[in-house]
């Protein structure tokens, strides 16, 4: 994904364009790598508990995003925990809907 490798890109809204779980989790892992990225809306685009663990997972990794969007999604309480955890150890991010 073209997200792994932009260094330019700070702002990306991706709102409401349904992308569902894998298209989530395809992106949780480029943003996992980006160096970039400091405003993410993911609003209203069925993300379910995969694509939400994913994003946990990457907010482990990610040192740049500072906003995040995931408002109107299905995430359930297991990704819900995921990013909870994620956020005691992430150091950037000061917004999350």
């Amino acid at each position: 994904m073209a997200l792994c490798n932009n260094n330019a890109l700070t702002d990306l809204n991706l709102a409401t364009i349904y992308l569902g779980d894998e298209a989530g989790i395809a992106l949780a892992m480029a943003l996992s790598k980006n160096i970039a990225l400091k405003h993410l809306n993911l609003r209203n685009n069925n993300l379910g508990e995969s694509a939400g663990k994913a994003l946990a997972e990457a907010l482990f990794k990610n040192t740049t995003l500072t906003n995040l969007n995931l408002i109107h999604n299905e995430l359930g309480d297991s990704a819900g925990k995921a990013l909870a955890e994620a956020l005691c150890n992430n150091i950037a991010l000061t917004n999350l809907h």
